[in-house]
């Protein structure tokens, strides 16, 4: 008989109460990266606001608040990208390359996914720095952006500096003596960043979406001028079968089997 839950209890009146929250319900966990990234973002950028409301701004005391946010922002950015690489790595199998392990997409460093990221963007024949072009000074080529993920990974690269106070060993503080730095502008750059990446993975299955369907419409005018001789049926058009996230799974489980036998 399953434990009776207390802390994670159903909600009283179903969904007439005001609390309850129904989580995993589009049953796609690669497409809810995004999704969750959007909400960390969301979480913080309020909070900062929240700070800026204030008469005086972050106190003494408030300052421990830049450990959550940063941390929120941070998880944001590395859900984001990870985003971005699961929708693009169908992209990527097409121009004949094998795209990120998985086990390394799972990483925390984020240097390594955004190499992914502009992999992506040159299997589908982007320029170079119009991806990273955010139309504010200190934005607009692929190399602002990379020096601010360098940054980012040196402060922070494992996820843990903003997590907690202390490293492994127990004893270490996670982060320099008398660190200082604007909480404020830190959220300004960041909320562009995030914004302007928030719309990558959706857009590479579009444009996914659109070679399929334009390699499929040709052929099915090959096949209806002539072109094969022989008695050939075109497969239907599934966009079940062409969804990056579902390859990916597929893949993944094809290979774990595989191992396991």
């Amino acid at each position: 008989m399953p434990r009776k839950r207390v802390l994670f209890k159903l909600p009283d009146g179903g969904w007439r109460n005001p609390g309850r929250v129904l989580l995993n319900w589009s049953d796609d966990p690669i497409r809810d990266f995004e999704r969750i990234a959007e909400k960390y973002r969301e979480l913080a950028h309020d909070r900062v606001e929240a700070l800026r409301a204030r008469r005086y701004g972050v106190g003494t005391g408030e300052a421990f608040e830049a450990y959550p946010i940063v941390f929120l922002y941070r998880q944001a950015f590395e859900l984001i990208l990870k985003a971005t690489v699961f929708a693009g790595a169908v992209a990527l199998r097409e121009e004949g390359e094998e795209p990120m392990p998985l086990k390394s997409v799972m990483r925390h460093e984020l240097m390594p996914l955004f190499k992914e990221v502009c992999r992506v963007w040159k299997a589908f024949g982007a320029d170079r720095d119009d991806p990273w072009d955010y139309g504010v000074e200190g934005l607009r080529t692929y190399r602002d952006l990379e020096s601010i993920v360098r940054e980012f990974d040196e402060i922070d690269a494992g996820s843990y500096t903003f997590r907690y106070s202390i490293q492994k060993d127990g004893t270490t503080a996670s982060i320099e003596s008398g660190f200082e730095f604007d909480l404020f502008a830190f959220a300004e750059i960041m909320d562009k960043i995030l914004s302007a990446l928030s719309g990558a993975p959706e857009w590479i299955r579009e444009r996914l979406q659109d070679r399929w369907q334009a390699a499929y419409e040709a052929q099915q005018e090959a096949w209806a001028s002539g072109a094969y001789d022989y008695d050939y049926d075109p497969p239907e058009y599934d966009s079940v079968d062409y969804d990056p996230g579902i390859t990916i799974l597929r893949s993944t489980s094809r290979r774990s089997t595989t191992a396991t036998k």
